[in-house]
């Protein structure tokens, strides 16, 4: 059987879940964006290659001339068109070419179904610095760029992908821009390079993040096993020091008790002893033959009262220990009262509504003060009538109700019912006092509900944690032989 101890906490069953959840989202995070920083540096030499060799071969080209001869040379667009249009020749997919001055005006285009164009303000930004600039589109629209549009293999639908590569015109070893050059190329091949490059991009961010989320899990799972176990042994050290200081509580208040019982029994012994021989032998003399009759009963009730909360008191200090179901508590309750009952002529009657357990400690206490109380509604109703005994669970723990049809309390007697060593034929004197304490030792009360001509009415209130404690498997078994003693003995 799973005890409420091996449970885990119930926050320790979520909690690994989202923690280690929220790790991997963190992971896979940091995975995709160290892999798209990695994409788009790449991409992005991928796309500026070009410029970067086309401007190198148009520096390259230039070396017959003087500077003087040269600078005069470009700065006329037909040269700067012919050195752009020479250098287009060594790069395959080359559709169209733009020309534009040093001030980024159009001036004219190659070939003549090009459209003209304006330059973007970052790429000639980039050419007043002398440095090339490229764009890659990868469904750029034709029909923008061109008036009228053959078609080729792959560029029927008016879209394919498109790189413009911007390189600025100038005199090798001089600062001044003198153009700029703008050619349009088939950028087909790079697309496909691109979409190689994020698949094997994706294919490496997968291979980084599948075995980092198995190292991690595994590891955060091993954290809160160990956790786990720690929290577990945590509860166990915690409800053991928990037992021990009830242990300690119990053995303190029993302990108070007895000494308190000591006292009280050593200052009643020697008297109860005397009283007893004397009343029965004057009621052997035949003197009031009714009235030593209840005098002799009175004392005998007296003395098996005082022995029963000494033999309760001796099994506290004692090792049995085993379980009794309320159930089981009614029955023993019954076996000693109902000979009592039918010598009274009383209708007794004894009812358990309530499923719980008590350890063998407590429920003989309750057990004497309950037959204690029974008694004395037996003694005071008169034959025919009915005491009735009905034990139930309430909203502090369990109430045991014991009520009768006798004539009820005096009325001196109703506000401290309880008091010891105030004794009437009602029957509220030193088995009250002695019961209430006992009520008192096991955490509850006695309470007078109800008193009067239709008969009394008095509350056994017992709390919940009297019914926490739980007995040994072996005290288990031996509860019916147990039980059945205990009726023989009644």
């Amino acid at each position: 059987m799973r005890t409420d101890m091996e449970k885990p906490h119930p926050a320790l069953t979520w909690i690994p879940i989202v923690s280690i959840g929220l790790a991997l989202v963190v992971l896979g995070a940091a995975v995709e964006q160290g892999t798209m920083r990695l994409r788009r540096a790449v991409r992005e030499r991928m796309i500026n290659r070009d410029g970067e060799v086309l401007h190198a071969v148009a520096q390259a080209r230039q070396f017959s001339d003087t500077a003087t001869n040269l600078i005069r040379r470009l700065g006329s667009p037909a040269e700067q068109l012919a050195l752009v249009l020479d250098i287009s020749q060594i790069k395959d997919g080359v559709m169209g070419v733009r020309l534009f001055d040093a001030n980024g005006k159009f001036v004219t285009a190659f070939p003549p179904n090009v459209k003209e164009a304006s330059l973007d303000a970052g790429v000639f930004s980039a050419l007043i610095a002398l440095h090339p600039a490229s764009r890659f589109d990868p469904s750029a629209r034709l029909s923008d760029e061109f008036l009228t549009w053959a078609g080729a293999s792959g560029m029927e639908n008016n879209r394919a992908p498109l790189i413009e590569v911007n390189i600025p015109i100038h005199a090798r070893g001089e600062t001044t821009l003198l153009g700029c050059a703008q050619l349009m190329l088939d950028a087909r091949d790079l697309a496909a390079d691109c979409a190689r490059l994020d698949r094997n991009l994706a294919w490496e961010a997968m291979a980084v993040f599948v075995p980092g989320a198995i190292i991690l899990t595994g590891a955060l799972g091993w954290a809160y096993r160990r956790l786990q176990r720690t929290n577990r042994l945590l509860e166990e050290r915690t409800a053991g020091l928990l037992r021990a200081n009830h242990e300690l509580t119990l053995a303190a208040k029993t302990g108070a008790l007895g000494a308190v019982t000591a006292h009280l029994i050593h200052g009643l012994s020697n008297p109860l002893a005397n009283l007893e021989d004397f009343v029965t032998a004057r009621g052997s003399l035949g003197q009031g033959d009714e009235d030593w009759r209840d005098a002799i009963a009175a004392t005998d009730r007296m003395r098996r009262l005082v022995h029963e909360v000494v033999r309760v008191l001796g099994e506290e200090t004692g090792g049995d220990r085993y379980e009794m179901s309320l159930e089981e508590c009614g029955k023993v309750l019954a076996g000693k009262v109902q000979p009592v009952a039918r010598e009274f002529g009383v209708v007794c009657e004894i009812v358990v509504l309530s499923r719980r357990r008590l350890a063998n400690h407590p429920a003989n206490i309750v057990l004497l003060i309950l037959d204690n109380l029974i008694n004395n509604s037996l003694q005071v109703t008169a034959p025919g009538k009915k005491a009735r005994v009905t034990i139930r669970d309430g909203e502090e723990g369990v109430v045991c109700e014991v009520a009768d049809e006798g004539p009820g309390f005096p009325e001196a007697l109703t506000r401290t019912p309880f008091a010891p060593c105030r004794s009437t034929k009602g029957g509220a004197g030193l088995g009250l006092a002695i019961s209430q304490q006992l009520a008192v030792h096991l955490g509850g009360r006695l309470e007078l509900r109800e008193t009067g001509a239709a008969g009394t009415l008095i509350w056994l209130r017992l709390p919940r944690a009297v019914f926490e404690e739980t007995a040994t498997t072996e005290g288990r078994a031996g509860l019916a032989k147990r039980s059945h003693s205990m009726v023989e003995e009644s």
